[in-house]
C-alpha cells in the first residue's frame, strides 16, 4: 500500500481456512490453489497475497502483479518494483496463474517468463525451500479483481502459521504476520478453525501483541461442520465465544461455513454456496438456536467489514487526502525526472540528441553553461601558476647564506636555491672561456635560468592531466544526461567520444611539449622594456640587501674578505666563525657594514638581477601560454570536432537505419520504472477520486 489506507489482514494457522474465506468473499475460484486437498508443496500460501476488489466495473477482470521489495536474502531493496504478471478475463485459470506467480516470487533467480509458461504438473514438482527456491518470501502478489458483484474490500492473505517445520521457516511465517498487522489502520482478521481449541491459536497471541485492546481485531470461526454431534462441551465453548462471553474481542466474532472438497469440485457459484451455508446454520444445533443471525455467513461478515472500513476511512479522511496529494506530487515529480519516450524517427532522434550533447559540450568549454568545467580548470591554472613561480631562483645577496637569515625576496618554498654571491661567482667561473676581462659570460645566466625552466615540465604535465580529467568527467556527465535512457547508445557514444578526446589529448600534448621546448634555449624575449625594468628593480633590491647584510647576519662576527674568481677556478669558502669561537648564532640587532667594497660583487649582483628579470618575463608569458594552449588545442578543439566525428561513425557502415533503431531501444530499467510510476499515479488518482466522494 502507498500509505495506511484501512485494509484487512487475514491471519491464522495453515489449515484455518484463510484463503477459503477470501475465496468465498471474492465470489470466484480466486484462491482455489491454496484450498485444494490434498495439499502438496507449493499449494499453501508462501508469500503475502494482496487482493483488492473493485465493483465499479461492467465486466469481470483479474490482474496479477508481482511487487518486489526484497532481495532473495530477505533484505529490503532501495526501490520497489511492480511487475505485471498477467491479465485474465475469466476465473477459469486464476488458480494456475496464482501458482505461477507464487513460484516466480519464490525463485527470483530464474526469469519470470519461465514460470509464465509452466504447466500445473511442472509447478507441482517444484520444491519450496530446496535449492534456489525459497520456502517463504516477503515479496507480494497483487491481485486486482474487478467484479460487478464484488464488495469493495482489500484483503491481505498471509502465509499460515506453522509448527511442524524448521525454526527458520516458523520464524519467517511469524515475521510476515507481525509485519502486516502492526499498522494501526489494518484490521486483523483471525480465522479460527473450530476443529481446534481456542487456546492453541498462535494467531490470537500475535494479534494481542499487535492490538492489546482488540480495537481492530475480529475473529472468524471456520469449519463449524467439523464439530460432531456428540462434542457437546466443544459446542458450548464455541457458542460462548460467538456470543462474546469468552475470549472477547471489541468487534466480536463471525461464524462461516465454507465449501468442502466435494462442493468445491462442483465449482458452485457464490449464491449456491451461500444457500448451503444458510441451510446449515438454520438446521444445525447450537447455531439454529441463535435469535440474532447477523453473525452467521459470509454475506453478513462482508457487509459489516465494509461498514467498518468505511468508518475508518471517514475518521481519517483529512489525513488520507493530504497523504494522497503528497504522494501524487512525489510520483509526478519522479515521472518528470524520467526521460520521455522518444516519438521521432530513430535517425532524427539520435541526430538531435548528438547535436544537443555537442552544443552543451561547447557551452561548457566556453563557460556559457555548465560553468563547473571552466571554474575547476581555472583553479588548475592558478595552481599551475603558483608551481611555476616557486621555481624562481632564490637569490640571497650575501657572501655566505649559511651566516644569514632568509631575506624573503622570493616566493617561499622555491625549488632552485638558495644561491648566495659565492654560488653565483662559482657559476660565472665555471662558464668562463675566452671572454675578455670584465665580461660576464652569458652561459652563467643561461645555466641558472635553465635550472628553473627545466623544472616547468612536471608542473605543466600535471596541470594538463588535471584539466583533461576534469574535462573528461564533465563530458561523461553530459553523455549520461543526454543518452542514459538508451544503454546501447550511451555505451557507443561513450566509446566514440572518449576515443576522440584521447586523440585530441595526444595532439594537444605534443603542442604543450613544443611550448616547453621554447623555454629552453635560446633565452629570448622582445619584451625589452619589461626586462630592463625588472632588471633595474631586482638590481636595486639585491644591492640594498647586500649593503645592509648585517641586518640579516646570524653572528656578531663580521664576514671575512671575499674571494675572487680567476680563470674559472673557484676558491674555497672562508669560515664564517673563526676556529675556537662559539658556534652559537643570533640575529644581529644593528647594521654591520660589509667587509668589502660594493664593486667586489658587482658582476654577481648583475647576474642575479638579470636571471630574476628574465624569469619574471619568461614565467609570465609561460603561465598564460600553457592554459591558452590547453583550452584551444584540447578543450576547444575537441568541442569543435566531436560533432563531426560522431556523425561520421553513426552514418557509416551497412544497415544504418536498423542499427540506429537498435541503439534507440530504451533501457529496460527506465521502461519498467516509468510503467511502475504511471500505474502508481493512476491508482493514486483513483484513490483521490474515491476519497472526494466521501463527505467530511
Amino acid at each position: 500500500m502507498f500509505f495506511n489506507l484501512p485494509q484487512i489482514a487475514v491471519i491464522g494457522s495453515q489449515s484455518a481456512g484463510k484463503s477459503s474465506l477470501i475465496e468465498a468473499v471474492s465470489g470466484s475460484s480466486l484462491m482455489f490453489l491454496w484450498i485444494s486437498v490434498p495439499r502438496d508443496s507449493g499449494i499453501c500460501t508462501r508469500c503475502p497475497v494482496e487482493v483488492s476488489m473493485i465493483s465499479f466495473v461492467e465486466e469481470w477482470k483479474c490482474m496479477i502483479k508481482l511487487r518486489i521489495e526484497y532481495d532473495p536474502s530477505g533484505e529490503l531493496q532501495g526501490n520497489s518494483t511492480l511487475i505485471e504478471f498477467c491479465t485474465l478475463s475469466s476465473p477459469a485459470n486464476v488458480d494456475l496463474w496464482l501458482r505461477r506467480a507464487q513460484a516466480s516470487i519464490l525463485c527470483r533467480e530464474r526469469p519470470i517468463s519461465d514460470f509464465q509458461i509452466m504447466s500445473l504438473n511442472e509447478l507441482k514438482r517444484l520444491k519450496p525451500g530446496e535449492g534456489s527456491m525459497l520456502a517463504f518470501s516477503m515479496n507480494v502478489i497483487q491481485v486486482q479483481l474487478e467484479d460487478p458483484e464484488a464488495t469493495d474490500l482489500t484483503f491481505i492473505d498471509l502465509p499460515g502459521l506453522i509448527q511442524n517445520a524448521s525454526q527458520s521457516e516458523i520464524s519467517i511465517a511469524q515475521d510476515l504476520v507481525k509485519k502486516n498487522i502492526k499498522e494501526i489502520g489494518t484490521v486483523i482478521l483471525i480465522t479460527i478453525p473450530m476443529s481446534d481449541e481456542m487456546e492453541n491459536q498462535e494467531a490470537v497471541r500475535l494479534a494481542k501483541q499487535a492490538d492489546p485492546s482488540s480495537d481492530r481485531t475480529i475473529g472468524v470461526l471456520t469449519k463449524p461442520d467439523t464439530i460432531t454431534r456428540g462434542a457437546i462441551g466443544s459446542r458450548e465453548r464455541w457458542k460462548e465465544v460467538l456470543q462474546d462471553k469468552l475470549h472477547r474481542f471489541h468487534h466480536g466474532y463471525y461464524c462461516v461455513r465454507l465449501a468442502d472438497d466435494e462442493e468445491r469440485a462442483k465449482r458452485l457459484s457464490r449464491s449456491q454456496s451461500e444457500v448451503l451455508a444458510t441451510d446449515f446454520f438454520a438446521k444445525t444445533e447450537p447455531w439454529s438456536g441463535f435469535v440474532d443471525r447477523s453473525r452467521f455467513g459470509v454475506p453478513n461478515f462482508v457487509k459489516d467489514m465494509s461498514k467498518l472500513l468505511l468508518g475508518m476511512i471517514e475518521a481519517n479522511l483529512p489525513e488520507l487526502r493530504v497523504a494522497v496529494d503528497q504522494l501524487i506530487l512525489e510520483c509526478s515529480n519522479d515521472l518528470e525526472a524520467i526521460p520521455i519516450v522518444p516519438t521521432k524517427e530513430p535517425s532524427t532522434e539520435i541526430l538531435l540528441r548528438i547535436s544537443d550533447f555537442c552544443r552543451d559540450v561547447m557551452q561548457a568549454v566556453m563557460g556559457e553553461d555548465h560553468k563547473f568545467l571552466v571554474q575547476h580548470n581555472k583553479r588548475h591554472y592558478e595552481t599551475f601558476k603558483v608551481a611555476i613561480e616557486r621555481t624562481n631562483p632564490d637569490f640571497w645577496p650575501f657572501i655566505s647564506k649559511e651566516d644569514h637569515v632568509n631575506p624573503n625576496l622570493h616566493v617561499q618554498g622555491g625549488s632552485v636555491g638558495p644561491l648566495d654571491l659565492e654560488d653565483v661567482r662559482k657559476e660565472i667561473a665555471e662558464a668562463l672561456t675566452w671572454e675578455l676581462p670584465g665580461t660576464i659570460p652569458f652561459d652563467a645566466v643561461k645555466m641558472i635560468v635553465l635550472k628553473s625552466t627545466t623544472k616547468w615540465s612536471a608542473s605543466t604535465n600535471k596541470c594538463f592531466e588535471s584539466v583533461f580529467q576534469t574535462t573528461s568527467s564533465v563530458v561523461g556527465e553530459l553523455i549520461e544526461y543526454h543518452f542514459k535512457q538508451f544503454s546501447k547508445l550511451e555505451a557507443l557514444i561513450q566509446s566514440l567520444v572518449h576515443f576522440e578526446l584521447d586523440t585530441c589529448k595526444s595532439k594537444a600534448l605534443g603542442i604543450i611539449h613544443k611550448l616547453l621546448s621554447h623555454e629552453s634555449v635560446p633565452l629570448y624575449t622582445q619584451n625589452d622594456l619589461d626586462l630592463a625594468t625588472e632588471k633595474s628593480k631586482w638590481l636595486s633590491k639585491y644591492t640594498n640587501v647586500y649593503r645592509m647584510s648585517g641586518n640579516h647576519h646570524l653572528s656578531w662576527n663580521p664576514p671575512p674578505p671575499p674571494t675572487a674568481y680567476s680563470g674559472g677556478a673557484s676558491q674555497p669558502r672562508p669560515r664564517a666563525i673563526p676556529k675556537g669561537r662559539s658556534s652559537s648564532r643570533s640575529l644581529s640587532t644593528s647594521p654591520v657594514r660589509p667587509a668589502s667594497p660594493l664593486h667586489t660583487y658587482n658582476d654577481e649582483l648583475s647576474v642575479m638581477a638579470t636571471v630574476s628579470a628574465y624569469f619574471q618575463v619568461a614565467s609570465k608569458r609561460f603561465v598564460d601560454h600553457i592554459p591558452l594552449a590547453i583550452e584551444h588545442e584540447l578543450n576547444q578543439f575537441f568541442a569543435a570536432n566531436v560533432h563531426q566525428a560522431l556523425l561520421q561513425d553513426m552514418m557509416s557502415g551497412t544497415d544504418v537505419p536498423g542499427r540506429l533503431k537498435d541503439l534507440l531501444s530504451e533501457d529496460e530499467g527506465i521502461t519498467t520504472r516509468r510503467q511502475f510510476l504511471n500505474e502508481r499515479l493512476t491508482r493514486l488518482e483513483e484513490i483521490r477520486e474515491k476519497l472526494s466522494q466521501f463527505n467530511t
